[in-house]
Order: C-alpha cells, then structure tokens, then sequence
C-alpha cells in the first residue's frame, strides 16, 4: 500500500477532545462576534453620515457598498493570512484591529464631510457619501472580512472535512449579522444611543481580540510576535458660537438643542427643524407654521385635530393655548423626539393632548378617527436640503388620510420648493397629486423661507352637486364652498378678528400669501407608492 493512499492526518490529532470543543467554542465566539459587529458598524455609520448627508437612499447604498468591498477584500486578505500564518495570535489582533480603528469613526466622518463641503463652486456629488463611508468604516470592516478564513482554517483539521468546516464557520457568521441587526435595531439604539454603543461595541470586541492573542502567545513557544495597534484620538468635532443643550443620535435622527440668544433651535441632522421663543414659548417658531391656522378660519368650530411630526411642538403648543375647545392627536416616529420636545420645548402633558410614537401613514391608516384637520410636518433630510419621505406624498396616502378626515374638514402639507439635486418642483407635484383626491388645494407660500403650505379641502358632492350632509353656517360649521378669492379669504379672517376669534393678528396678513404656483400649468407628476422620488438622489 502506498503512503499516499492513507487518510490525511492533522498536526492536531494528539490535542485532546476537551481542548477541541474548548477551540471550536473559541472559533464560535469570534465568528459571532465579528459578524454582529459588522452589521452594527454599519448601522452606526449610516446614523452618523446622516448628520451630513441625510437620510436618503443613497446614504445606506454608500455604506453597504463600503462595507461589501471591505469584506470582499478582507476575505482575500484574510485566505492569504490563514495559509501563511494559521495563528491564533492574528486571528486576536485583526480583531483588535477591527475594534480600535472604529472608535474614531464619528470624528472621520464629520471630518470628511467638512471637507468635502468646503470645496468651493462644487454641488454635492453623488460619491461624496461613499467616501465618507469609507472614511469611517473600511478598515475596521476590512479586518474583520479576514476573520472567517481563518476561523476556517483554525478549526479544519482534515482536508475530507473542509466543506463542512467552512459551511459551519459562514453559517455562524451570518447567524452573528443578524444579532446584530436585531441588537442595534432594538436594544442598542433605541436604550444607549450611536456613541455608547459604538464605544462598548468596539472596546469589546478589541477587548476579545487582546484575550485571544495574550492566551496565544502564552501557549505558544513559537516566538513573539508583533501587534501594531491603530487608536487615533477622538478630536474635538469644532468649537460653536450657541451653547448646546442636548446631543444624542436616536434611531432616525442626530437630535441637537442649542440656545441662540433668545432663540432656542431643534436641530436634526444638521438641519433646523424648530425655533421657540424662550421668553414665551408658544412664539418664536418659522413662518409656515402660521399657516397651520388657516383650518381655523376655514372652520373655526374644528375640535379634532392631528400633526403628524412632533419636531419641537411649535402647532401643538400654540393649539393648546388659543383654541381650548381643540382635542390634539401626534403622530411622531422618533421617541426621543418626544421626550426632547417636552424636555426642552415645553410640550406640555395636557389630558386634550395624545403623542403616539408611530409612523404617519400607519398612523393614520390604524385609527378610525375622524379629524377636522391633518397637520403634515414629517421630514427627511439629505446633503440637499429637506426631503419628503416618499410614502407621505403618494395618491394612495392621500386618499387614507382624505377617509380619516370630517366633510368639510382639510388636510395641511408643509412642504419645501425645487429639490436642488432632483430639480424636481416639490409643490407642483404635491399639487398634481392632492388634486387627485381632494376638490380644491390652496398653497400660501412663507416670505422667510422656501416653504410653502398646501391645503387640500374635503368636500364630497351629492349626484346633483350640492354638499353631502348638513352643515352649520360659517363660522359655526366649515366653509363649504371653494375656491374662495383672495378677497373673501381676507374678509373671513377680518370678520373672525371682529369677532375676537383671531388669535393670531397676523393672520390677516400671511392669508393673503398665496403661492403663484396654484395659478401655474400644473407640470407636477402624480405621485404613486409606485414611484414617488421625493427621497431619492437620482438626478432629474
């Protein structure tokens, strides 16, 4: 019988079972590990790249896209490094490696971005975001890619069993991603916010890592061998005039509160969401939000009312304090938006008051309510500017909301003009779209600002064009026949002020703000679930 015909033997087939199952129990560990802190690496970038770049689509793509090519890499760098070496020792360090080289990951990525931004006569590009990914999360995912390898190459010992012995390390390393995804989604996230999650991920995983070497190393009579350990402090992220009050990442947004002055500012992602009045804080906010009366002029006996979006509380507050016969619903996505509003912003707890933290559309679709007016403030936000989630703008949307609202009743959307990467006109395609489902839309456009807030009225009509139902005579019921000139809006709200039922005097003059845009060719496209790019960064 030839030599070459008997079984393959293992250098290890004298270690005993106990330390077998002791390193297959090791290799488990790793593996697990590496794979969760992959996909939570990635989570947490996306967080802090939407600081600067925003929540758009492209911003999960550059990340993915960044963390695929550093696997990629990593597994042929980490193949190569198995069959040179097969060391434990290098196993412990490219996961220290992994972990050290993630702490700096929220300073990399501002850093980036500022410069990115500060490149002059350039418009945001769309490979801005995938540098900063990479920036921040490539060579801690490059690391960790070299981990299976050679996680397979320790626990193979018999070339009969290579198969399996790899199927059995990929398998735990994708059963580790999904721990992850489950971890940072609803444990990490939503209790310890983007920096303690990332500070414990990664001291903890670099803390694996320096266990494993130092246990090799002292079982090994090989010789020693050299670690070279990547930690860059964290720098300051720039000094600024306003003192902050609060900074934290929740789940969708990075939250900011700073006092300018008098002023007290919400930020999310960079982008001013709310500003309050210290002194009186049922004043101060921007412009548009006074258009969040005009359902009050149409039917001043509305008592039911709902904001989807909370930000800083700017409606609610000021529906509480002028209109006392008013039951308020919120719809807000974000819980630490909450506690933020009633913490800082003095969003009361008042029994007329209900905050749901719930998606808008689900929201909405889940109650049977009936509303005399929806309030739609709810924003994305991208390296553009403001942008709308997509399933806010749709006909079908609309037509879910338009069921939860009272005849005669209306639907308030504050919306931004021209997006600046899609060149998409924001308020002729809501108008096209709303006019779909309700019979007349009315657009006031802020003088401040590029807001413009649309209001859509619901009005059923009979077979023979009369209003369904009975109505109350204005102003003890709605207003029940549109469009109403520019003049018969202001004499409406004059007689409201006669009366004493004007809360708000410069109503009479932000009621004659009417955008051009109602009286334009109507280019806007219908919006579909289909296709809505209201969030998207395609070029158009």
């Amino acid at each position: 019988m030839s030599v070459s015909s008997a079984p393959h033997a293992s250098p290890d087939s004298s270690v005993s079972p106990a330390r077998r199952a002791a390193v297959s129990l090791a290799l488990m560990l790793c593996v697990l590990h590496a794979g969760a802190t992959v996909m939570i690496y990635e989570f947490i970038a996306v967080r802090i790249l939407q600081r600067d770049f925003g929540s758009l689509l492209e911003i999960w793509a550059a990340e993915m896209a960044v963390v695929l090519a550093g696997l990629a890499i990593g597994y042929a760098l980490g193949g190569y490094l198995a069959d040179r070496f097969r060391a434990w020792w290098l196993l412990g360090l490219v996961l220290t490696i992994g972990g050290l080289t993630a702490l700096p990951m929220e300073p990399l990525a501002f850093r980036t971005a500022d410069w990115l931004f500060s490149l002059e006569n350039t418009e945001p590009a769309w490979w801005w975001p995938i540098l900063a990914a990479g920036a921040c999360t490539f060579v801690p995912i490059l690391a960790l890619g070299t981990v299976t390898p050679q996680a397979i190459r320790l626990q193979v010992r018999s070339l009969d069993r290579v198969g399996s012995g790899a199927g059995w390390i990929s398998s735990l390393s994708t059963v580790g991603s999904i721990l992850g995804v489950m971890l940072i989604t609803f444990v990490f996230l939503p209790n310890f916010g983007v920096r303690m999650t990332l500070l414990w991920v990664s001291l903890a995983l670099a803390a694996l890592g320096l266990l494993v070497m130092a246990v090799s190393l002292l079982t090994c009579r090989k010789g020693a061998a050299a670690a070279l350990f990547f930690l860059a402090a964290l720098g300051a992220c720039g000094g600024a005039d306003a003192q902050v009050l609060y900074d934290r990442y929740s789940a969708y947004h990075h939250i900011l509160v700073v006092d300018e002055g008098d002023t007290r500012m919400l930020r999310f992602d960079d982008t001013r969401q709310t500003q309050m009045s210290r002194r009186n804080p049922v004043e101060g906010g921007f412009e548009y939000t006074d258009f969040f009366h005009v359902p009050m002029i149409f039917n001043p006996a509305a008592e039911d009312i709902l904001f989807v979006g909370l930000g800083g509380g700017t409606g609610p507050k000021a529906f509480l304090h002028y209109y006392p016969g008013t039951r308020l619903d919120v719809a807000e996505i974000d819980p630490l938006v909450v506690k933020v509003a009633r913490e800082f912003f003095e969003v009361p707890e008042d029994p007329r008051l209900h905050i749901a933290v719930a998606d808008g559309r689900v929201f909405i679709r889940r109650t049977r309510k009936q509303y005399d007016a929806i309030m739609m403030d709810a924003y994305g936000t991208s390296p553009y500017g403001l942008n709308l989630p997509y399933h806010l703008t749709t006909v079908e949307f609309f037509r879910i909301a338009r069921d939860r609202i009272k005849n005669g009743g209306c639907l308030v959307y504050n919306t931004v003009e021209t997006d600046r990467r899609t060149r998409r006109d924001r308020v002729q395609d809501l108008l096209v779209t709303m006019a779909q489902v309700f019979e007349f839309t009315y657009a006031f456009k802020a003088r401040s600002s590029m807001n413009t807030v649309l209001v859509g009225i619901k009005i059923p009509l009979a077979a023979e064009g009369a209003p369904e139902g009975k109505y109350e005579e204005w102003p003890r019921g709605p207003v029940v026949q549109h469009p109403l000139s520019v003049e018969q809006l202001t004499e409406l709200t004059r007689r409201l002020a006669d009366a004493g039922r004007l809360p708000l005097p410069r109503l009479q003059d932000r009621i004659r703000q009417i955008s051009p845009a109602v009286s334009g060719p109507g280019r806007g496209m219908v919006l579909t679930d289909d296709f809505a790019p209201t969030d998207l960064g395609a070029g158009g």
